[in-house]
């Protein structure tokens, strides 16, 4: 036995301060009222000490301890496995793994609860205690994957070692998360024995089984381009026969192909080719129809998820001077639109070009002169530079790869189309109209071009043909300040389509006009100061037409007829669908401002959510939700990007938050898969390789649930004595202040009662 005090002090010091207190209190007392009857005396005295006493408790904080043996039960820790694989049904009594496995339990823990702490854990691909009988029935196989190693580390947390008089693990050893389950065990101090669930089913002569084993999809297709899909199938006991293997987008089938399966250990590949039709998210799916001798269908499929795009469109801007025309495309709608990446040439003396870009990787002092560079882009728009600084070989090299699917726009100028010489070269047959010579001259009058009934319908007037005339009206949105002019241009040529003109006293002119070539574009725009259509509007707070007309311009010069978005959005996109395990969520996110432009400088945050509840161990937890936040990116403006790294696999939820002018604008949501969705049937044999390890690891046993009772009853049940210090606090301070007011309180009330100070 023995009295400690707070902060180390020693008892003795105590016990001085109190008898020098009481000491001072009774000398006081008895000097002070020596006059009082010896009872009202006595009866203060009392009461201050009592006080004192109090007080030195209260200070000192005295404890009483002392050590006495206990015995306790030991504990008894049962991991169950829940994982998808204790679905399999592999035994003649038609018993799922898990349903023996937790019949045998609920045995064992009606057994051993009376000389045991029994404690079950439910583990697939977290692990988390079962609080009684009634959640154990419950319980179904539905993890969809196996951590052992999450197991071992929740037994570690339940008890210290030294309480724990085994880890009994019940499973079918198929450990398909992170870890290495035999390291751990050996580190938790713990004896573990593992009792195996189910059978090894290639050794099983009578066993049948088709396995989708694998499926290589790359996570991004490009739109209309040829992609490929390949499936890996394994079989057991079906050598010989053959099969047809099919190919599923979105549940719809759109490839199949008739593979001999073989008796080779290792699997078949099989392969679909085709080309994606829609843009977007898909899921595609290798799947095998089950043979009548199959008893486990789960793994006759295996699917991916794969995003469907379109690159986004490139251009390439060649401007001969440094007009203003240059300043607004290249500036206030290249530079703002975030579907465009650019590279913006303009000479600033002969042969001497600057430029402007927001493209990586690509660095141009000059025009191209290699078919490789100009491949590169998707569109080609020429302003006012003349034809001798545009060789015919580099403009050979134009027209090819407008053929091969690209487009190019030339556009009005004093040094472009028949001004700038182009009649005789090899762009001026592919042109829409006839060009003139060099003596053509301009039409420098204000005006605004005049829609044709083509043009009313073209997509590069959607949504903004009513502000411009027709022959038949006005414009219905009047006020859009006029051209300063255009360039004049011939007529049309055969099989061109005019979308503007221009009447003139020789009759009407091309303004714009289209026609193709092999399977790309070209066109010819006649008009170069379109920066009144931005400029006007803007000083005077008006709608524009200027985005949207270049926007749809270019892309469908890019063969995308879609119209341009002119609201605040928020769209977010992660770079693949499905990621392994480990693997990082690469999170990006386009932002637009009220007028479509690409939005810089502001706050956009990617909240992630998920994944769900995998099991009934795991359905109380809620799903964790992550905020991040993207950051701007090079490349096209309003481009945002960030990583998150998901720590279990399951489906995640992705939103996409931006603060503009502020109101708070979110994406839709964006649901990707971390891990293979059927990951527990990729191996399907009962592991007594990884079962074997743990136990050895530990110096525990590996049995079979078949013969595992023995293995229970040779469980030690020797209680555990400790010897554990029992401490008795000498004081309580809830109580002693009121007692000490109480007593203080007493002690002023008969000094006054007995006429004292």
């Amino acid at each position: 036995m023995q009295l400690t005090l707070a902060e180390g002090r020693n008892a003795w010091t105590m016990l001085a301060v109190a008898l020098a207190a009481v000491a001072l209190a009774g000398g006081f007392y008895y000097r002070a009222f020596g006059s009082l009857p010896l009872r009202q005396w006595r009866t203060l005295l009392v009461l201050r000490i009592v006080a004192i006493l109090l007080v030195v408790l209260l200070l000192f904080r005295p404890v009483l301890s002392y050590q006495q043996l206990s015995a306790d039960k030991p504990a008894i820790l049962f991991l169950l496995d829940t994982s998808s694989s204790m679905g399999v049904a592999d035994d003649s009594s038609g018993r799922t793994r898990f349903e023996q496995a937790r019949d045998q339990l609920s045995k064992w823990c009606e057994k051993l609860k009376g000389d045991f702490r029994v404690k079950p854990i439910a583990f697939a691909e977290r692990a988390g205690p079962l609080d009684g009988a009634s959640q154990l029935a419950g319980l179904k196989p539905t993890g969809r994957g196996t951590s052992i190693s999450a197991a071992l580390a929740a037994a570690e947390k339940s008890f210290p070692p030294s309480e724990v008089a085994a880890v009994i693990l019940l499973s079918d050893g198929v450990h398909n998360m992170a870890g290495r389950p035999a390291e751990i065990a050996r580190g938790l101090g713990m004896t573990v024995h593992c009792v195996g669930v189910g059978a090894s089913l290639r050794n099983n002569p009578s066993f049948r089984d088709i396995m989708v084993t694998g499926i290589d999809c790359p996570p991004r297709m490009m739109l209309g381009n040829l992609a490929r899909v390949t499936g890996s199938v394994d079989a057991i006991g079906l050598g010989g026969r053959v099969i047809q293997a099919y190919l599923d987008e979105d549940g719809r089938q759109i490839g199949e192909q008739e593979l001999t399966l073989d008796d080779a250990e290792g699997p078949q590949q099989v392969s679909f080719e085709f080309r994606p039709a829609v843009k977007g998210r898909h899921t595609y799916t290798v799947r095998v129809p089950p043979v009548a001798e199959e008893k486990i269908v789960e793994n006759n499929q295996r699917s991916a998820v794969a995003t469907v795009v379109e690159r986004g469109i490139r251009v390439l801007y060649i401007e001969g001077t440094l007009r203003a025309e240059y300043g607004a495309l290249a500036d206030r709608f290249l530079a703002k639109d975030p579907d465009l990446e650019f590279s913006a040439l303009v000479q600033t003396r002969p042969n001497v070009f600057l430029q402007r870009t927001n493209m990586t990787g690509v660095k141009l002092a000059a025009i191209p002169t290699d078919q490789a560079t100009v491949d590169k882009f998707d569109v080609f728009i020429l302003g006012d530079i003349d034809s001798s600084y545009l060789r015919p070989q580099q403009q050979e090299m134009l027209l090819k790869r407008v053929r091969s699917g690209a487009g190019l726009l030339m556009l009005g100028g004093y040094h472009s189309l028949g001004p700038g010489g182009y009649t005789e070269t090899p762009l001026a047959s592919a042109l829409p109209v006839e060009l003139g010579g060099r003596k053509l001259g301009q039409f420098t009058e204000p005006m605004l071009p005049l829609l044709t009934p083509e043009g009313v319908r073209h997509p590069i007037f959607a949504n903004i043909g009513e502000f411009f005339p027709t022959r038949q009206s006005p414009p219905k949105q009047p006020g859009l300040p006029p051209l300063d002019g255009c360039t004049r241009v011939g007529r049309a040529r055969p099989g061109a389509s005019v979308l503007a003109t221009l009447p003139t006293a020789e009759g009407s002119m091309p303004v714009l006009a289209t026609q193709p070539l092999g399977r790309g574009r070209m066109a010819v725009f006649t008009g170069d100061t379109t920066r009144n259509w931005q400029q006007g509007p803007r000083a005077l707070d008006r709608q524009s037409p200027f985005l949207r007309f270049w926007g749809q311009m270019v892309r469908w010069l890019a063969g995308r007829s879609e119209a341009v978005d002119t609201q605040a959005s928020v769209v977010a996109e992660t770079d693949k669908a499905a990621y392994a395990l480990g693997e990082p969520i690469q999170i990006s996110a386009v932002v637009r401002d009220k007028d479509g432009q690409g939005a810089g400088n502001v706050k956009v945050n990617a909240r992630v959510r998920g994944p769900v509840a995998a099991s009934a161990a795991e359905a109380a937890v809620e799903p964790p939700q992550h905020s991040n936040v993207l950051a701007p990116t090079p490349g096209p403006a309003g481009h945002y990007g960030g990583v998150f790294q998901p720590e279990t696999s399951g489906q995640y939820e992705v939103i996409a938050d931006a603060q503009l002018a502020g109101t708070t604008i979110s994406s839709e949501k964006i649901v990707v898969q971390v891990g293979r969705v059927n990951l527990e049937f990729e191996r399907l044999d009962l592991d007594e390789t990884m079962l074997n390890a743990i136990a050895a690891a530990t110096g525990g046993q590996h049995v079979h649930l078949s013969t595992a009772d023995h293995l229970i009853d040779q469980l030690d049940r020797t209680q555990r004595k400790k010897t554990v210090v029992v401490e008795h606090y000498l004081y309580w301070p809830p109580g002693v202040w009121p007692l000490l007011v109480g007593l203080l309180t007493t002690e002023w009330f008969l000094r006054r009662k007995y006429h004292l100070r």
